[in-house]
């Protein structure tokens, strides 16, 4: 699998590309040469490009709600907790959301930061800041909450990053041995 596919935005295209790929995974070609090996070979590819499928339609359904006002505004009031009271807009950002079968999507989204004075000076500080509907829906970390809590599961229990690691790219999770670390750091841990 690729290191990330690029979201297409595009529900027909996307299912052309699933259908043409998968078309050719169920041709009955050289069936006296077939065991066990080739059919789980071609096992493999149908679950790779239906995990490319889904997160197509995941990274479509992220797009529609990062340009809806509605959405916006609704995560905007989720989240005015999180700057007691001191936010405020503050453009926009590009932020990339990795979703199942290594589809990356970039969305432009509003940006929020916290207004901090200093006791000792008249000027406001502008600290490090947020998307609201990224922290609205739990993807801060640039996952979706599926991708975060399948790393966060594998990345506990099995006996090494490096296992993690090769389980994940199974599931079409394609995310490095230190990214992994970090995101499954007990402190960090959301759940």
């Amino acid at each position: 699998m690729e290191k990330y596919i690029c979201a297409t935005l595009d529900l027909s295209k996307s299912l052309s590309n699933f259908c043409s790929e998968v078309t050719k995974c169920l041709e009955l070609t050289n069936i006296t040469e077939w065991n066990g090996q080739n059919f789980k070979e071609r096992e493999g590819k149908i679950r790779e490009f239906a995990l490319i499928l889904a997160g197509q339609c995941i990274a479509i359904l992220l797009y529609n709600l990062s340009q809806s006002q509605l959405a916006n505004q609704a995560a905007m009031n989720q989240t005015r907790g999180w700057g007691d009271g001191n936010m405020q807009r503050h453009g926009y950002r590009r932020r990339q959301i990795l979703t199942v079968g290594n589809v990356l999507v970039t969305l432009k989204l509003p940006y929020m930061v916290r207004r901090k004075s200093t006791s000792t000076t008249k000027n406001k500080i502008l600290t490090q800041g947020f998307c609201p509907l990224l922290k609205w829906l739990g993807m801060s970390d640039g996952l979706t909450p599926l991708i975060w809590s399948t790393v966060a599961q594998y990345g506990a229990i099995t006996s090494s990053f490096e296992a993690a690691c090769t389980t994940l790219k199974g599931w079409g999770i394609n995310l490095s041995l230190k990214r992994i670390e970090r995101l499954t750091d007990i402190p960090h841990f959301k759940m």
